[in-house]
This record gives C-alpha cells, sequence and structure tokens, in this order.
C-alpha cells in the first residue's frame, strides 16, 4: 500500500507527521511533497500522482488541515480512502483572512495566497450529501483543543461518519501515534 500524505496551508511535506507515517508505513511507501501555494496546481500534481499509482496497488490518502479538505475531493472523486485530520471543511470560507502577502512557517518561503484561490477551493468543496457515497472509505480525526477549527462542529458535520476525537491536542494534531494505533486495527484500510 502506498500512503500520500498531503499537507495543510502554509506547511510542508516534511516533519513529524510524515516521520511517524514514515516509521509505521515504511520510507518507501509513504509520498509526501511540498505542494505549490496554488491550489488548483496542488489538485493537479496529486491528480496526477494518484492516476499513475492507483493500478499499482492500493492506495491511502492521509490529508491535515487544507490537506483534508483536498482529501475528501480526491477521495470522493477516485474512489479511495481517506485519513482527515483536523479537516478544513470549507476552505473557501476559512481561508478569506489568508488573502495577501503569507510565509511558509516551515520553509520560510513568501508568496501571495490570491483571493482566486478561494473560487477554486469552492469548486472542490463536496457537499455532505455526496460525501456519504463514501463515508465507508473516511476517517475523520480530531483534536478537540483546535484552536483554529472548531472541532466540535466538524464532528457534528461529519455525524454518522467514522469520527474521533482526541482530548486536548491543537490544530497541528498532537496524536498521531493514538490514530496510527487506531488504522492498524482497521483492515479495510489498510489493504485499501
Amino acid at each position: 500500500m502506498k500512503i500520500i500524505y498531503i499537507h495543510g496551508f502554509n506547511s510542508a511535506g516534511y516533519g513529524d507527521k510524515v516521520n511517524k507515517l514514515k516509521e509505521h508505513f515504511g520510507d518507501e511507501n509513504v509520498l509526501s511533497i511540498n505542494l505549490p501555494y496554488n491550489p488548483e496546481k496542488a489538485i493537479s500534481l496529486l491528480e496526477y500522482l494518484i492516476r499513475n499509482l492507483k493500478n499499482e496497488e492500493p492506495l491511502l490518502l492521509i490529508g491535515t488541515s487544507l490537506g483534508g479538505a483536498y482529501t475528501l475531493y480526491l477521495s470522493y472523486k477516485f474512489d479511495i480512502p481517506g485519513v482527515i485530520i483536523n479537516p478544513s471543511i470549507k476552505p473557501s470560507e476559512d481561508l478569506k483572512s489568508q488573502i495577501g502577502k503569507q510565509k511558509n512557517y516551515k520553509t520560510d518561503e513568501e508568496y501571495y495566497f490570491k483571493e482566486e484561490y478561494l473560487n477554486f477551493l469552492k469548486k472542490i468543496e463536496i457537499p455532505i450529501t455526496e460525501l456519504q457515497k463514501i463515508k465507508d472509505k473516511l476517517y475523520i480525526y480530531l483534536d478537540e483543543d483546535d484552536e483554529l477549527l472548531d472541532s466540535r462542529k466538524t464532528a457534528q458535520y461529519f455525524k454518522g461518519f467514522y469520527v474521533k476525537i482526541f482530548k486536548g491536542g491543537n490544530h497541528r494534531f498532537q496524536h498521531m501515534d493514538e490514530l496510527l494505533e487506531d488504522l492498524r486495527s482497521k483492515k479495510e484500510v489498510r489493504y485499501g
């Protein structure tokens, strides 16, 4: 099984979560890249990866925050399992306040987040009624004390889906070990 890890806004394809995924699934089975800041280019790149890998072996997408929104869209489009961590459900709204000059907190790279990016994000927001069609392939993990996105609203949004809320934590998600332990118990995730 190959894992594609999809990082969040102003983050990068490396760090603690990726290291834990590599420890758990093996270095050679985890793909994690720095995505373009333009969401349309990021989705295009991820779709290219998925199209080229999905016929080789089972895929699992794991996305955090904005990467969680991307994961919801891609899991739906390609009908593949997705693990969604502290997701942005409505990135076109959640990121309105971020229009303008940005600095990636991991890479220190500066860029401009454009209003037009929100229009594309709106297009890839899959309605919950459509996500119901793949709810058996979606696993939502939340840190209760996420300071950026309300975990209670997210849990309510995904009512009837597999949702696990961990006490404490924050938006960066502090329960990767527990998440991986939980995934280990789910054969349907492990084998795609």
